[in-house]
C-alpha cells in the first residue's frame, strides 16, 4: 500500500480504518523482510503501547503496554531515526538490552513515525531467528517508505 492510496481516499478515516492499513502494511513488511513479527507502536510519556501488529507469534497483542526505555525501540526513539540489526546479541550493547533474556530478538528493522515533528511511534519487524545476510540499503528504504505511507494515514485518522 502506497502512500498515494492512503491519500486517495478524502474522508477522515476512523481508528479501525488505520489500524486495518497499518495490519496489511505490516502484512506485507513481514513478506519483505522475511521477519516473523511486525509492529505499528504508538509512543507516549514514556509509554510504548502496540496500536497494531502482525505476527506469527501470536504475540505482543493490540493495546499492550511496555516502559519505552525497555523494548528494543528506544535506540529508533533515541535517534529519531531507523535502525537495521541483524544479530542483536552480537551487536556491542544490544545483548545488555532488558528484554533480550525475555525476547531474545536476533533480527530488527525499525523506523521513526513522525507526526508533527514528533514521533508518534515507530514501525518495526523483529524474528528470534537469525537473519543470513544484513539489512540492505532496499530494506531500509522500503520501511522508511512504509512509515511514510503510515504517517500520511495516521494524519488522515487525526492522531
Amino acid at each position: 500500500m502506497s502512500v498515494d492510496v492512503v491519500n486517495n481516499s478524502r474522508s477522515k478515516m476512523n481508528i479501525t480504518q488505520l489500524r486495518d492499513i497499518c495490519a496489511e502494511m505490516l502484512r506485507q513488511g513481514r513478506q519483505q523482510h522475511r521477519l516473523a513479527t511486525g509492529i505499528v507502536s504508538r509512543i507516549s510519556n514514556n509509554r510504548y503501547e502496540v496500536f497494531a501488529v502482525d505476527s506469527g507469534t501470536g504475540i505482543p497483542q493490540v493495546g499492550d503496554i511496555f516502559d519505552a526505555s525497555a523494548v528494543y525501540c528506544r535506540e529508533v526513539l533515541e535517534k529519531v531515526r531507523s535502525v537495521a540489526i541483524t544479530q542483536i546479541d552480537d551487536t556491542l550493547g544490544m545483548c545488555l538490552h532488558p528484554l533480550y533474556e525475555i525476547v531474545p530478538c536476533e533480527a530488527y528493522i525499525s523506523s521513526p513515525l513522525i507526526v508533527d515533528g514528533s514521533v508518534w511511534g515507530t514501525l518495526n519487524y523483529t524474528s528470534f531467528e537469525k537473519r543470513s545476510i544484513p539489512f540492505s540499503g532496499d530494506d531500509i528504504a522500503f520501511n522508511e517508505n512504509q512509515a511514510a505511507a503510515i504517517v500520511a494515514a495516521i494524519k488522515k485518522a487525526g492522531l
